[in-house]
């Protein structure tokens, strides 16, 4: 059985009790061990099987909500690689001239011991530029896999792993790392390569419906400890995935702030690595089950805090 952790984005999402509402973000999201392996080619049919996680996207700077849904997320991970499956619905848009004018997606992973999801690390000696010494910031650092701007890929199409350098000349989708919105780069350390397998497509190109599909694989330990997250079965690693929206405006496509995020922009998710006894080593994940005394008439699950919270930075006290 699934289980969802739910927190309030906003206010007006919380008191929301539509059918359309997306004022829940998803605390954990559970990778199980298989034997073989999905193909990397955009095909979700290897995927069916595989429990899927719904996580609302808002924007990077702003409370606002992702204009088509929520982004739904599988994983999966064999001896050597994990491998993800990421779903988020929006219009077909694609301009092989404009890489703005073309999705774009990012996957992050937690490196350092006080990295942040909002604001890539937010290293408080990186609001403006690098460090002179960027090791003052290792402790913010985060691991920024697959920021995929897709102008110079084709649909169906299968992009592999490079070496020397994160950098991915041929399909665009880099391998990066960061403290800060302003002191970003491409894995360059001695042992750095780009170990990320991708794909992509999209369910309904010639319509203004459809969603864009993402399979995505990346080694599981790397040779890079100092730009890559080491992942392991049995334990949890903190991750969050965003995407630009290529219709955020009609005349110049996505903006590079205008990316929407998991976990309220704000929290991480705990991509949990079960092993085969569906266990993960020192698991902190909550889990709110349906009879929890916060669980409101109209099925919205909250913290009580976080709507405190929600209230007194709108102007208004409990």
């Amino acid at each position: 059985m699934q289980h969802l952790f739910v927190l309030p984005c906003s206010l007006s999402a919380l008191l929301s009790t539509g059918p359309h509402s997306r004022s829940t973000s998803v605390e954990s999201i559970t990778c199980v061990p298989v034997t073989t392996a999905p193909t990397i080619d955009g095909d979700t049919s290897d995927w069916s099987s595989v429990e899927s996680f719904e996580a609302p996207l808002t924007g990077a700077l702003t409370p606002t909500e992702y204009p088509y849904g929520n982004a739904t997320i599988q994983c999966v991970y064999d001896d050597e690689r994990v491998y993800f499956l990421f779903e988020v619905a929006g219009p077909y848009r694609f301009d092989a001239a404009d890489k703005h004018k073309c999705a774009a997606i990012s996957t992050m992973f937690k490196m350092g011991s006080e990295a942040m999801l909002y604001d890539m690390g937010n290293c408080p000696l990186a609001k403006t530029s690098c460090p002179t010494n960027l090791t003052e910031c290792d402790d913010y650092k985060v691991d920024i896999g697959a920021h995929w701007e897709l102008a110079t890929t084709e649909m169906g199409v299968a992009y592999g792993t490079s070496n020397g350098s994160g950098k991915d000349n041929v399909a665009g989708k880099d391998d990066e790392y960061a403290v800060s919105p302003s002191c970003r780069m491409d894995d360059n350390d001695a042992n750095a390569a780009n170990e990320w397998e991708g794909a992509w497509t999209h369910t309904s190109p010639n319509s203004t419906d459809g969603s864009y599909i993402f399979e995505m694989s990346r080694m599981l330990s790397t040779a890079s400890t100092e730009s890559d997250a080491q992942l392991e079965a049995g334990k949890a690693t903190d991750f969050g995935f965003a995407i630009w929206d290529p219709f955020e405006s009609e005349s110049n496509g996505w903006s590079d702030a205008g990316h929407y995020v998991t976990g309220c922009s704000a929290d991480w998710i705990s991509l949990r690595l079960v092993d085969e006894s569906g266990n993960v080593e020192d698991d902190t994940s909550t889990e709110t089950s349906s009879d929890s005394p916060e669980t409101s008439s109209s099925g919205i699950i909250f913290d009580s805090r976080m709507l405190s919270l929600s209230l007194v930075v709108l102007g208004y006290a409990l």
